[in-house]
């Protein structure tokens, strides 16, 4: 059964009158979880919070040990990088909700200068979902030294990975290495989204994925 007629039938049993358009627009409005359970994702609001306010990470979110998904991002010149293309190279991507925010500036400026500490030739990202003209402007100061990329088109990478907010729409805040192999080596959802990840056990994880 596909999600459209899911979805259908979940407008339909909830409605007493014949539907609309509008009525069904108005309908997912209210139960956003009718389209997550139609596509079989899944949702879980133990996992991250901002302050003492818990979000939704809308998963399944992916563990340590699974085959990273070759999905596509865009980087600043607008061209597709595939993680399949990096097959054969330690990846670290730092995931943000947002680089036009205090704290998502610090993680990705921390990481930049823990940079000389990671093993030579590790692809380092840092990954959100702001518009890639955004991102080029803030990689313009030269103490950031990721490569800045979005999910913007398409979010395949917030689905994929599970790190996608229900309340925002925007990426949860989290940090993934994935080893030369393809699969994920080591992940850290940040608990607290207005607080930075512990870049110790990063920079320990990426030494010892990359040899």
């Amino acid at each position: 059964m596909g999600v459209k007629h899911l979805l259908l039938v979940a407008v339909l049993a909830a409605c007493s009158h014949a539907t609309s358009e509008s009525d069904v627009v108005s309908y997912l409005k209210q139960h956003p979880e009718v389209v997550t359970k139609a596509a079989g994702r899944t949702t879980d609001t133990t996992k991250i919070r901002h302050g003492d306010k818990p979000l939704t990470l809308v998963g399944p979110t992916l563990d340590v040990g699974a085959a990273a998904p070759d999905v596509t991002v865009v980087d600043a010149n607008l061209q597709p990088v595939k993680l399949s293309s990096l097959k054969g190279k330690t990846v670290v991507l730092s995931v943000v909700p947002s680089i036009d925010t205090r704290v998502c500036e610090n993680q990705t400026l921390h990481l930049s200068q823990a940079m000389d500490q990671l093993p030579a030739g590790v692809e380092v990202m840092t990954v959100s979902r702001d518009l890639p003209f955004a991102q080029s402007r803030f990689a313009q100061d030269p103490s950031i030294k990721t490569k800045m990329v979005s999910d913007y088109k398409g979010g395949e990478l917030g689905r994929a990975f599970g790190v996608e907010v229900q309340e925002s729409g925007l990426l949860a805040r989290s940090v993934w290495v994935i080893g030369p192999d393809g699969k994920i080596a080591y992940r850290q959802i940040v608990v607290d989204q207005g607080t930075e990840p512990e870049l110790d056990p990063v920079i320990a994880a990426v030494k010892k994925t990359a040899g």
